[in-house]
């Protein structure tokens, strides 16, 4: 089957074109693929057949800039992909995109972000999507502060900005609630440590499962670099 854009694994392989002058490097985009399908399997992407992209997991990659046919499938039905870019996706050398896959097997959402990173600091930033199917709009408090809402009012397939939280302190654990945003029930929790973001600093927190049904409504946390 012919492809039509390739995919190299980030930090396994280099593409590189040969000049008679010397070696020049290809400029390359950076993609972040995350499965976060509510009740859904891992993914395969075609044209790499050897790698699995975990349910509720992400991977980097680098791709080729231009359009892209990024074709991703279920490990058990190539029939059926979860999504197809139909070349209508482009991607431009030097940027990095996040792929977030959500919803269910039968009704998959997707959301392209093309990121625009802050320069790295010594703080934690920190975002919220809310891929949960039919699931309400949501609020994200902390514990230590339940009456004070830290991203207010996201809706399905609604990313929040990123929100800087410090380092600093003895113990700079945040321990975050997802709410409902009409009852102000809590859907969710995640704790999160400082050190699940060494060397990125930049977390997105999806919320996943279906309200009242299952899977239980859950965060997957997504590093991005």
């Amino acid at each position: 089957m012919k492809q039509t854009f390739t995919i190299l694994l980030l930090l396994n392989m280099l593409l590189i074109s040969c000049k008679k002058e010397g070696v020049v490097s290809t400029p390359l985009a950076s993609l972040n693929i995350v499965n976060a399908v509510t009740g859904g399997t891992d993914v395969k992407l075609r044209g790499v057949p050897s790698y699995t992209f975990l349910n509720n997991g992400f991977s980097f990659l680098s791709v080729l800039p231009g359009k892209q046919d990024l074709y991703i499938y279920p490990v058990t039905d190539s029939l059926r992909p979860y999504y197809h870019g139909n070349n209508q996706v482009v991607m431009d050398a030097g940027q990095s995109y996040s792929l977030f896959l959500g919803g269910t097997p039968d009704a998959v959402s997707s959301l392209l972000v093309h990121e625009t990173y802050t320069k790295q600091d010594n703080n934690i930033r920190v975002r919220f999507l809310n891929l949960s199917p039919g699931g309400p709009a949501i609020n994200v408090t902390l514990a230590s502060s339940p009456a004070v809402n830290e991203f207010l009012n996201i809706g399905y397939k609604q990313i929040s900005e990123f929100k800087a939280f410090t380092k600093s302190g003895t113990d700079p654990t945040y321990n975050f609630e997802v709410r409902n945003a009409v009852t102000n029930e809590i859907i969710a929790t995640f704790t999160l440590y400082p050190y699940i973001v060494t060397g990125f600093n930049k977390v997105t927190l999806v919320l996943g499962g279906i309200l009242g049904g299952s899977p239980e409504p859950g965060l997957t946390f997504v590093l991005h670099n």
